[in-house]
């Protein structure tokens, strides 16, 4: 038997409401009920679901009741799940998977751990490679890098101290020490760093050397060159 809406295609169902033979084109299925209904009887929801007249009329009436109750101060279920059977504990099945999915951050000892391993393989560098413990600036002068990589010790110590304050992470108190004990090996080495660049050496070593001269007689100034060049001449 053919399809009472299109007359083309052979029908596989009727309609719950007229009992008009329907094909699966023009059919619509009821989304709460699951039975085949035709155009003229199918009820569209605002979210897109089909549903039948009977459903439809569920629904109107369970939300007749929820808006009744709210007047009346009570706050009832939702009404998809008050007029679908079975829904609300379907949605509850899925809520913990939902949860569960959801990416969390990483705890603070991890970005504290990682954070102190980080300064410390940047300071060590810096002791084994004096040429780049500063940079030339193009207006004068230099930035001493140890002091830049200062902040990531420090940031290391604000996350453990994060970790040892927030009480949700009393279990990774132990790393989180550890990671703020690596983060002071690393500003000490950074520091350190500092202190021993050659070129600031040779820099203090010259004031010195400029300082004296400055206050030698010109008879001093001429032995003192002498002695200079006697050494070179060596």
């Amino acid at each position: 038997m053919d399809c009472f809406v299109c007359n083309t295609r052979g029908a596989v169902d009727s309609c719950a409401i007229c009992h008009a033979m329907l094909c699966e084109v023009c059919s619509a299925a009821c989304a709460m009920c699951g039975k085949l209904v035709c155009p003229q009887h199918v009820h569209k929801t605002h979210s897109g679901k089909d549903l039948c007249l009977s459903c439809q009329e569920k629904r109107r009436a369970a939300h007749q009741a929820r808006l009744a109750k709210e007047e009346r101060g009570e706050f009832p279920p939702d009404i998809d799940s008050a007029s679908e059977p079975g829904k609300e504990r379907e949605a509850d099945a899925e809520r913990p998977v939902l949860v569960a999915s959801a990416r969390k951050p990483p705890p603070p000892w991890t970005l504290c751990l990682y954070t102190a391993c980080l300064g410390l393989a940047l300071a060590l560098l810096l002791l084994a490679l004096p040429g780049m413990r500063r940079v030339n600036l193009p207006w004068g002068g230099y930035l001493p890098i140890p002091y830049v990589l200062l902040l990531i010790p420090a940031v290391s110590v604000f996350w453990g101290a994060g970790g040892l304050l927030v009480k949700e992470y009393r279990e990774d108190r132990m790393r989180c020490v550890l990671g703020m004990g690596l983060a002071l090996v690393a500003s000490m080495i950074l520091v350190a760093a500092v202190f021993t660049d050659p070129v600031r050496r040779a820099e203090a070593e010259a004031r010195r050397m400029e300082s004296m001269r400055s206050q030698m007689s010109p008879e001093e100034l001429k032995v003192w060159r002498e002695e200079k060049l006697q050494k070179y001449k060596r």
